[in-house]
């Protein structure tokens, strides 16, 4: 070997010693860039506020992550029937009234048709557990029996109407257990202990199988309010995990709470799945007809493949929060690209400020394509001056290879500039993750999202859920399947809503 090639094949060596030194350099920038974004979730404020340099008047647009949902330890669903199963003794022993005999009762005579003649035999009496703001009570129902004077016919009051039969618990009880569950976050055993201070012993088993046993109602109300999700226009999907317990392999699973929403209606569905795949999107959209948005995650990319029928759009708010993430890698470069996206936030306030219609609201977004024009050309030249694989270089990406979902919202009003109300939807996921350890099993986690359905329509709605839940109880017993809709939240705010 002569001088020469032995020159050359050290040259070579050296060369590929510089591509693995470059390579590995953005591996630890990549890395270094995980590491600090768990420090800001773990230790710093969840917040994405971009307070630009430069002009201080600049509209502030943030918004706040997404939360891991909470997790709850319901039983295994027992029934999965359209309609609940009557129980012959939901209580045995009835041990709950026995601790409330210091309790104030409350008479509730029950009126049954009888004549003058007729020979009254003695009171059916059942009492109830009951709560009020401030109070627990029991309610005392007092049904007559009456035996005809002239025949051995024997007539009584009719019986309560109960969402679950022969149970202790009056609905405004019922009602305040799974609200302070599932809307306040506070989990079974400190409502338990709550109501021990006030000197009524409710057992876990008791108050946990209250909350199962009203479940079929729950599913009723959900997969009603999940229809109408799908047969409105434009539709806002996102998802969020959730530990769940694998009874086979005694270890914690974590499966997915998909979670849509109509902001025409202002109904909201979560849906559980145990995984992050294809078949969530793919079983709920082969019929649908409409505007979808989502974030950019590679599932939804089944919705262009196989449901023509369906208009993709993407989120500003998962956009602008890469170049977030961005800022400690390339300041400068992220805050451009953050001051071209307030940009298209600050028309969408104007829109907000003058409460246009969609068509006002479109021809208003006209004033964004301009703005979108030069970003895409400064996004096409600074993506050749960066790594590919360093944070600024994923966030132009992200943004680049989706560019058409990403822009057309300008074109059609109804559509909004993020998801971000689907996002607030799933906050009270993230708030009650402090207070929640994991879902018992599969069957909990689907459970979990009737409740979850319902409390998000509620609050999407404007309604109050408590009072809501006292009136769904009542009426739930003796309601049709077929007529469920009929005691939605939607139909519970009209019938709150004073007759003008």
């Amino acid at each position: 070997m002569n001088y020469e090639e032995i020159i050359a094949q050290k040259d070579a060596a050296i060369a590929q010693k510089d591509v693995e030194i470059q390579q590995q350099a953005a591996r630890i920038e990549d890395l270094a860039h995980q590491i600090a974004q768990l420090q800001k979730i773990i230790f710093g404020p969840k917040t994405e506020r971009f307070i630009p340099t430069g002009d201080p008047r600049q509209l502030n647009i943030f918004g706040e992550l997404a939360g891991v949902s909470p997790d709850v330890d319901l039983p295994q669903e027992q029934n999965q029937s359209s309609k609940p199963a009557k129980r012959k003794s939901a209580q045995q022993g009835r041990q709950l009234l026995a601790s409330c005999t210091h309790l104030p009762v409350e008479i509730r005579n029950v009126p049954v048709e009888h004549d003058e003649s007729d020979i009254h035999l003695r009171d059916e009496i059942s009492d109830r557990l009951a709560k009020r703001p401030g109070m627990l009570f029991i309610i005392r129902y007092i049904r007559p029996v009456y035996k005809k004077a002239d025949s051995d016919t024997i007539v009584t009051a009719p019986a309560i109407e109960e969402p679950i039969a022969k149970c202790e618990a009056d609905v405004s009880l019922l009602a305040d257990v799974v609200v302070s569950k599932f809307v306040d976050h506070i989990p079974e055993y400190r409502q338990q202990q709550i109501y021990k201070r006030q000197g009524v012993v409710i057992s876990s088993s008791t108050m946990n199988g209250w909350v199962h046993q009203l479940s079929p109602y729950m599913k009723l109300m959900s997969e009603y309010i999940k229809e109408q999700i799908l047969q409105s226009s434009y539709i806002q999907q996102d998802e969020s995990s959730i530990k769940v317990m694998d009874g086979k392999r005694k270890a914690s699973h974590t499966g997915y709470m998909w979670v849509m929403g109509s902001t025409e209606l202002k109904y909201v569905c979560f849906e559980y799945h145990k995984g992050r795949g294809r078949e969530g999107p793919e079983n709920n959209f082969k019929q649908y007809k409409g505007f979808l948005q989502t974030d950019a995650y590679e599932v939804y990319d089944i919705i262009d493949k196989m449901y023509p029928d369906v208009q993709h759009f993407h989120c500003w708010a998962h956009g602008r929060r890469k170049f977030i993430e961005s800022m400690d890698n390339d300041k400068a470069r992220s805050e451009f690209a953050l001051n071209q996206i307030q940009k298209l936030y600050a028309i969408e306030q104007k829109c907000r400020d003058a409460d246009s219609s969609y068509d006002e609201r479109t021809i208003e977004r006209q004033a964004a394509k301009p703005i979108l024009d030069q970003f895409k050309d400064w996004l096409g030249k600074e993506a050749l001056r960066v790594t590919p694989r360093s944070p600024i270089g994923k966030a132009m990406s992200y943004l680049v290879t989706r560019w058409q979902k990403f822009t057309k919202y300008t074109d059609h009003g109804i559509v909004e500039i993020d998801n971000n109300i689907i996002e607030n939807a799933i906050r009270p996921l993230a708030l009650g993750r402090k207070n929640y350890l994991f879902a018992g099993n599969h069957a909990a986690a689907i459970t979990i999202g009737y409740y979850y359905t319902i409390f998000g329509t509620c609050k999407a709605l404007g309604v109050n859920p408590y009072d809501y839940m006292m009136w769904f109880l009542t009426k739930a017993p003796s309601i049709k399947t077929s007529e469920i809709g009929k005691i939605s939240p939607a139909e519970f705010k009209k019938s709150s809503e004073p007759a003008t």
